[in-house]
């Protein structure tokens, strides 16, 4: 089945926000209304999913957190979906998400963390581009405003359609408390740049996501192929906000991805920035890397701004991205085909 890429968002367009995962957007409704601010300052209309405030550890039951994704998929105003953060259990949605109106229906679908279940599952059961990139509380709703590299590259993927090559920038991890620090920026910023962990050249179509979410939707029949693919891959936080993700987590991930055999015919892998990581832990991370993915022949690149760090760029699901050592680079076409 054809892959499809939605139609591009333009200004005067309607953006539906809804809650796939943790109920967390009624807590700190000062970063959503933050964000609505600046999807209307730059021309863009929003619509809120009727379960979107709801709190807890999930924004309501299954079906009413994927009624309202359905609904938003149905709307004919709304041509963009962007989810409020991620969580542990959009898992819980995927029986009861329309995937059929979806492929009649294409359009952009948002977020990263968690959201990666969805992701794999729209690309898998409706063959739709969905999105992997800035959600509302966790980059929209910024202060002052949403980074301009984060920015740049959400305005390239669903706005222009062309991507081209990706550059690094410094990054932040600074963990705020949201219920503590409502107008204060982030300011400790770190310095940024590829890290080949394996030299060569791979070109195939992105997929992938966050180590975790990935492994939640192994074994169903939601999980896609990654033939012919460059898997793109980011660790969360860890148990307790603004801690890492440990690294024996991280080496059980790779080690079952390398068991269900997703690497067996993938040509290159790609790794977002360590969140919270330390320099001393980023090294015992690269250094992991290398041993597990050590049998395989892909290229390997590291330190790509997505993920958990911050600013972070878009990643079209089913794109075609090409990565190169010999020239330092990774760009990604809005193309969905690879020979």
């Amino acid at each position: 089945m054809k892959l499809i890429y939605p139609p591009l968002l333009k200004k005067g367009d309607t953006i539906g926000l809804v809650s796939p995962s943790a109920g967390l957007a009624g807590k700190y409704k000062y970063r959503v209304r933050r964000a609505i601010r600046w999807f209307n300052k730059y021309g863009f209309k929003v619509k809120i999913g009727k379960y979107f405030w709801k709190t807890g550890y999930i924004a309501g039951e299954p079906e009413e957190r994927a009624e309202d994704i359905n609904r938003m998929i149905e709307d004919k105003e709304v041509k963009c979906i962007i989810s409020s953060i991620g969580g542990k259990n959009s898992v819980q949605l995927l029986r009861y998400l329309d995937f059929k109106a979806f492929r009649r229906n294409p359009k952009i679908f948002m977020g990263f963390s968690d959201i990666t279940v969805l992701h794999l599952a729209f690309y898998k059961k409706s063959r739709v581009v969905t999105f992997y990139g800035p959600m509302v509380l966790t980059q929209f709703g910024e202060y002052p405003e949403p980074f301009e590299y984060t920015v740049n590259y959400f305005f390239k993927a669903v706005m222009k359609g062309e991507i081209g090559k990706v550059k690094t920038v410094n990054y932040t991890d600074q963990f705020l408390d949201w219920g503590r620090y409502r107008n204060k920026a982030r300011d400790r910023f770190r310095k940024n740049e590829f890290l080949w962990l394996k030299e060569g050249y791979g070109k195939g179509k992105l997929v992938g996501g966050c180590l975790p979410s990935i492994l939640r939707v192994a074994g169903t029949k939601y999980f896609p192929s990654f033939k012919k693919s460059l898997i793109f891959l980011e660790t969360p936080e860890g148990e307790r906000p603004g801690k890492p993700y440990s690294l024996e987590k991280v080496d059980s991930n790779l080690s079952q991805l390398m068991e269900i055999g997703v690497f067996e015919r993938t040509r290159g892998v790609i790794f977002g920035i360590p969140y919270q990581y330390t320099e001393g832990m980023k090294k015992e991370f690269f250094k992991l890397v290398e041993k597990r993915l050590s049998e395989y022949n892909f290229p390997i690149l590291a330190n790509v701004n997505f993920g958990h760090t911050d600013p972070i760029i878009t990643i079209p699901y089913g794109s075609i991205g090409e990565m190169d050592s010999e020239e330092n680079s990774f760009l990604i076409e809005i193309k969905t085909k690879v020979k």
